[in-house]
């Protein structure tokens, strides 16, 4: 049985699809910035907060008006509303996509350096996600 549940900006997908990990359409808050090449002094300073559209252990997707080149390498802060503390990782950009019509770039990155225990808070806000909405579907 294939579960694509829709519920007011949180849709839940699971394994049975293409993907190689379980994700969450929840909103979820990041702070990201562009981390040094070799082509820069340092990693910009500023950090730019933008909500996540998509969530799973391996990566994330969010819009920017920033037009960030693929194979970019970013340092990510991920807040959880279960979380005191927000996961830190860095990610490597894989695709970025421009919306029609507007200044706005669909941005998708996997992560590269992630600690398991981080990993396992992702892990366990996206099975609390799953299960406190197949609860609210039963």
């Amino acid at each position: 049985m294939k579960l694509n549940a829709i519920q007011k900006n949180n849709r839940i997908h699971n394994d049975r699809e293409r993907r190689k990990y379980q994700r969450v359409e929840k909103p979820v808050i990041i702070k990201f910035r562009v981390r040094p090449n070799n082509s820069q002094e340092m990693a910009s300073s500023e950090w730019d907060m933008v909500g996540v559209n998509d969530l799973s252990v391996g990566g994330l997707f969010f819009n920017s008006s920033n037009n960030i080149q693929d194979s970019t390498v970013l340092d990510l802060k991920i807040g959880f509303s279960t979380s005191s503390t927000p996961v830190k990782c860095t990610g490597m950009v894989t695709r970025v996509k421009k919306q029609p019509d507007t200044s706005i770039f669909g941005i998708a990155a996997a992560f590269m350096e992630i600690e398991e225990d981080e990993k396992e808070l992702i892990n366990r806000f996206i099975n609390q996600t799953i299960h406190s909405h197949l609860a609210l579907t039963s």
